[in-house]
């Protein structure tokens, strides 16, 4: 399970200044390393994952079936997850079907916190931390369980029924993960 210093570290590398940070904050501050775990009250830190393919300019999308929105892969943290990175890749891998990713970002591209619908039970908010991945639209992805359907999008072309906000944040997470490749390469030159 992941640690609550792992989880602060990484929430504190985001690369991209947020909004929600001082959210964060308050919630460890409040409930401690609860807030890592679903079982242990309605608001709780998810990880998510922006698949992308930066040849063609799309997102992979997946239609989830409780939401019944479009958005980006995502969900609860695992006991098997040793940081919120792990998470993240885990559930983009598990929701999308794809057999690898190119590139998956080192730190998260975006932080955010919302209210659930009651479709989601006894979750009431999702503190969620966004990192980032590369795929290609070559790429067949194999919907879950989770999800209604799993596809390939360009950013011109996006569904009409995402995630409330994502219509806005979407294109901002897309650069953040192209950003994030950039300087992770210029790292490995």
């Amino acid at each position: 399970m992941i640690h609550l210093e792992t989880a602060r570290a990484e929430v504190g590398a985001t690369s991209a200044p947020s909004d929600f940070t001082l959210d964060f904050e308050r919630l460890f501050t409040a409930v401690g390393a609860s807030a890592l775990q679903r079982e242990a009250g309605a608001e709780h830190v998810t990880a998510s994952c922006l698949v992308f393919d930066p040849d063609t300019e799309s997102v992979l999308l997946n239609h989830h079936r409780k939401a019944g929105l479009w958005g980006q892969f995502g969900g609860h943290l695992e006991a098997e997850d040793d940081s919120l990175r792990s998470a993240a890749r885990r559930e983009a891998m598990e929701e999308s079907g794809l057999s690898r990713l190119t590139w998956f970002s080192p730190a998260p591209i975006d932080l955010h916190v919302h209210d659930l619908s009651a479709s989601f039970g006894a979750c009431e908010r999702h503190f969620d931390v966004v990192f980032a991945a590369i795929a290609s639209v070559d790429q067949v992805p194999v919907v879950s369980d989770e999800s209604l359907a799993v596809k390939w999008f360009p950013l011109t072309a996006l569904p009409t029924a995402l995630m409330p906000d994502l219509i806005v944040r979407l294109p901002e997470l897309y650069r953040g993960g192209v950003e994030a490749r950039q300087v992770s390469d210029r790292r490995h030159d």
